[in-house]
């Protein structure tokens, strides 16, 4: 394991796994502290939200994250992001599986799962939907955010993003486009679904009492 992974946080995520779950984090580097203070307007307290970021908790793998390299269960994600590794000269744009590590790190200062109690079937429908998305390789999309952000301050989330692209989703409306297909959408229609921002899945999370925080 790298040394600037939490590792609480990584058993904090296997503790509480559920394959569909939602993992929520949030951390005050660069953009994602700008992405969690365009949220403010949406917290009930008015602070800056705690979450920049969201994804779905998949199966667990045999993987060699184990100590020193070893094979260990290992829980993935599924999720929609924008990713740069500069030590493998990689760049990964949209839908994507990747170890839950990623996420973990030294700066992250909030994580939660929200559990929504899928059952058998919707758990296998909302995993089936994001799967698909990592084949079709859907992207991500900074467009999206920008109009997300704009709906906000505007007070229109209920609108159809103007910014909203036919093969691209950031992380929240990933999810929640996922849980949708499964017949549990989580919020009414006064979001449009190309609004969805983690803020909002936290507090439909507070509101159904099924939202798990890290401490």
């Amino acid at each position: 394991m790298a040394s600037n992974v939490n590792p609480d946080l990584v058993e904090f995520f296997m503790n509480h796994h559920t394959p569909g779950a939602i993992g929520l984090v949030g951390s005050s580097k660069g953009i994602y502290y700008a992405v969690r203070v365009a949220q403010k307007s949406l917290t009930k307290d008015g602070k800056v939200a705690k979450y920049n970021h969201c994804f779905l908790l998949d199966d667990l793998r045999w993987s060699h994250h184990g100590a020193g390299g070893a094979m260990a269960k290992a829980q993935y994600i599924l999720e929609s992001d924008y990713y740069i590794h500069p030590e493998h000269y990689q760049i990964r744009c949209g839908a994507q599986e990747n170890w839950i590590a990623k996420w973990c790190d030294t700066s992250i200062e909030h994580a939660a799962v929200v559990n929504f109690g899928l059952n058998a079937a919707q758990r296998k429908e909302v995993l089936a939907t994001a799967l698909q998305l990592v084949d079709e390789q859907v992207k991500y999309t900074v467009a999206e955010l920008i109009g997300t952000w704009l709906a906000i301050i505007t007070l229109q989330l209920w609108k159809p993003n103007p910014f909203d692209a036919p093969h691209a989703m950031y992380c929240s409306s990933y999810a929640r486009y996922c849980y949708r297909k499964a017949g549990r959408d989580f919020m009414g229609s006064s979001v449009s679904i190309s609004n969805t921002a983690p803020e909002h899945i936290a507090q439909a999370a507070i509101a159904a009492g099924c939202l798990t925080v890290f401490s």
